[in-house]
């Protein structure tokens, strides 16, 4: 493991995004053998990672001129982060790439004097295209596929062009950190290219962190991207939830976790994924050419290859609007039926647990009760001995 000089106290990584960019896989593999990380000195703060969310929705809450409050989730991170007594800190949140330039500022003067040093992760601006999309469609967003398109073609402003590049352009979050954090302490992992070594960005992760990753516990494999038709079926039920009012709560349990996450992701190996057209496919190239080299141009740490962010071979699939009204038809009675019955067994599973939480009040009652009344105190005996 390597050693970094620097002021006393442990080097916090922030990991930093992309989206789509292997996030969660990393996410939820330090999650699981967050003991096996803090062995090799590595802390993972929580160790679920809701207190890494936690913490970075609260940071991104501020405005210029504000501070974070001294007893609020960042502030509590950050302390946890520069009193680690091991070598290393690790937080992972993706939103942190799409922060503005005074909630970068805050992050790291929070985590200083310790060392802070910075890991993008990123994967080729065409896989991205498509999988920032449907991933939008997992959160009530409510544009269609031709409106994400179109307006990304303009190029010009718009509420889904302003939500891609603030988290997707790669040149602009790097160069963003590299303000407050010395460029040679910002890292950019790249993603490689679909068909290499699914463990090669948890090797090239753990590079960065200085530790040996090879033991660490597989995860299980969780947000995983909607085929072409689920997609589409989110988007309309997003036009619905909306115009029914349907509060982000709401949203999340019943159509982000329980239908698009637990019912229609396991449906993607039977649907064709989503594709682009001709036209589509030939400008996201001419953009991608142009995010490396501005990406190259910046002079910063690149552990991978920057030709992993080339887009390989066009994606086999469909475009979303091809999609018939048979097909979402068809899924969607599939999916209130599966939604259906897993709320069923939800509601089951939470009657046992009131049934079971019943008889210990019960049970708690007679021995509160007999402990004041000696009469009782003989009955419930009796009882006892008679069970």
């Amino acid at each position: 493991m390597t050693t970094r000089e620097g002021p006393p106290g442990p080097t916090i990584f922030l990991h930093i995004g992309t989206p789509k960019s292997g996030t969660t896989y990393l996410q939820s593999r330090f999650t699981k053998s967050y003991q096996q990380a803090a062995e090799q000195g590595l802390l993972w703060p929580g160790p679920r990672w809701g207190t890494h969310v936690e913490a970075v929705r609260d940071l991104r809450t501020l405005e210029p001129g504000q501070r974070p409050d001294p007893q609020g989730p960042w502030m509590a991170l950050a302390k946890a982060a520069r009193e680690w007594p091991g070598e290393r800190v690790l937080i992972s949140m993706e939103w942190l790439a799409g922060s503005t330039p005074y909630q970068v500022m805050t992050a790291v003067r929070t985590l200083q004097p310790n060392r802070v040093e910075v890991i993008c992760t990123a994967r080729d601006l065409l896989r991205s295209f498509v999988a920032q999309w449907q991933e939008m469609t997992k959160n009530c967003r409510p544009w269609s596929w031709r409106e994400f398109v179109d307006e990304m073609l303009a190029d010009g402003p718009g509420p889904a062009h302003e939500r891609f590049w603030n988290q997707q352009d790669l040149p602009e979050i790097l160069e963003k950190w590299s303000t407050d954090v010395p460029r040679d302490r910002v890292h950019l992992v790249t993603l490689p290219q679909s068909r290499s070594d699914p463990e090669l960005l948890w090797k090239r992760f753990c590079s960065v962190l200085g530790i040996d990753g090879s033991s660490f516990e597989e995860p299980q494999r969780d947000n995983e991207s909607l085929g072409v038709v689920s997609a589409e079926l989110m988007h309309r039920v997003n036009i619905a939830a909306i115009a029914k009012d349907v509060t982000h709560e709401e949203y999340q349990k019943v159509f982000h976790w329980s239908l698009a996450d637990q019912i229609l992701a396991p449906r993607r190996g039977d649907e064709q994924p989503i594709a682009v057209s001709a036209e589509v496919d030939a400008w996201i190239r001419r953009r991608a050419e142009r995010l490396v080299e501005d990406t190259r141009d910046l002079g910063i740490d690149v552990v991978g290859d920057l030709a992993d962010l080339v887009p390989g071979p066009r994606l086999d699939g469909r475009e979303p609007d091809d999609v018939s009204d048979a097909e979402l038809l068809e899924t969607a009675i599939d999916a209130l039926a599966s939604l259906g019955l897993a709320q069923f067994k939800s509601l089951q599973k939470a009657r046992t647990r009131n049934q079971d939480l019943r008889r210990q009040l019960t049970r708690l009652r007679d021995r509160t009760g007999a402990a004041g009344n000696p009469a009782a105190e003989r009955r419930k005996g009796r009882r006892d001995a008679d069970s």
